[in-house]
């Protein structure tokens, strides 16, 4: 029998690999729908891949409406072992017996693979809107807890309320952002609030920790009347915070790892209900590019659309909708495997019906995407 030379077989796997990565996909599937398991709707999406490729992905479980924070709301998650493909019955992370948790961020900490979920929990009757100043926790405190996983989501820490550590005692409120959230280069984790301030001002900020978890500060407001956001590190190692604000995203720039942020710009371009949305900076070749979601529509909360930009935010050449009905709450993260993961809110009245895990590749992006 003749033998194939080695080289050969080398070079027809490295064709075969170039012509994997050249090839463009989509795949989604629903994870959590309105009524499933008895509870009356799930919201707030949180998605997060760990170092060994496991998927997390943690909602709002609004057993009794499809309110905030006084509701009844407990934390549940879902995980897949193939990129998505698959995924696991539904467990229960956080359940209080009274009161409720809610809007859940996911972080990975890139030097030991522990995952951190922030949260936020609410005393019976105490909300965004009810909370009281005077105290920097307590029962009429909406609080911020944090927990973490060393075993790909199987088991997690007791909670800890970091409120204390955060929250000024003339604040009215404050939670977590929900979502996905970030390590910068140097380390420092970022986890963006919200601030009702001592005159009822709302206020996007971020609190931060430099020693992984332990202890947590927090940073200046940036901006007035900015909202929910999520900060994203750019090649040169600014920190460029995205902001809920009205019909368009609002934009601001920080030089010290997200302490402290210059002026506050609007992107014309993003286009917004006034709703929670996704970025995350996306691994190409020696610089790496942004991606965007959200709902892309100045009226209502319906178009998801996802956008790329090659230079750092500054525009945004490709967009591309992947669910034109009704949409909410989005975000985004880069797969181990060159993809792009999504996990959004679509359908149903006020676009809560289902959340909905996506999955596809830039390629699709660019073929699809109007030029």
């Amino acid at each position: 029998m003749k033998r194939i030379p080695h080289i050969v077989v080398l070079m027809t796997a490295i064709l075969a690999l170039s012509a994997s990565a050249q090839k463009t996909s989509f795949y989604q599937t629903d994870l959590f729908w309105r009524g499933l398991h008895g509870v009356n709707t799930y919201r707030i999406p949180a998605l997060l891949q760990t170092q060994q490729g496991t998927l997390i992905a943690v909602v709002d479980a609004r057993e009794n409406s499809p309110h905030d924070l006084p509701a009844r709301i407990s934390l549940v998650m879902r995980r897949s072992f193939d990129e998505g493909s698959h995924w696991g019955p539904i467990t229960t992370i956080v359940s209080v017996p009274s009161g409720g948790v809610g809007d859940a961020s996911l972080l990975l900490d890139r030097t030991n693979g522990r995952i951190w979920c922030f949260f936020n929990y609410g005393p019976p009757g105490i909300g965004f809107l009810t909370a009281k100043p005077g105290a920097k926790t307590g029962p009429t405190t909406l609080q911020v807890h944090t927990m973490y996983s060393d075993d790909q989501g199987t088991t997690w820490s007791r909670p800890v309320d970091i409120t204390p550590e955060i929250k000024k005692p003339c604040w009215q409120a404050l939670f977590a952002t929900s979502g996905t959230d970030i390590q910068l280069k140097s380390g420092r984790f970022l986890m963006p609030l919200v601030v009702r301030d001592a005159k009822g001002i709302i206020h996007s900020v971020n609190a931060y920790s430099d020693d992984h978890g332990k202890t947590w500060k927090v940073g200046e407001f940036i901006g007035s009347g900015t909202d929910e956001s999520h900060p994203v590190e750019l090649n040169d190692g600014i920190v460029m915070q995205n902001m809920r604000d009205g019909d368009t995203r609002a934009i601001a720039e920080s030089a010290n790892g997200g302490i402290s942020f210059g002026p506050v710009y609007h992107d014309a371009t993003l286009i917004d209900p006034g709703c929670n949305a996704g970025i995350t900076s996306f691994p190409s070749g020696r610089q790496n590019l942004l991606i965007f979601t959200n709902a892309a529509n100045s009226r209502s909360r319906k178009n998801l659309t996802v956008k790329v930009s090659y230079d750092q935010g500054r525009t945004w050449s490709l967009a591309l909708v992947i669910n034109p009905g009704p949409s909410g709450y989005s975000t985004v993260i880069p797969l181990n495997n060159d993809d792009i993961g999504v996990l959004y809110e679509r359908g149903g009245p006020l676009a809560v019906g289902r959340i909905t895990f996506a999955r596809f590749n830039l390629r699709w992006i660019k073929q699809r995407a109007p030029h």
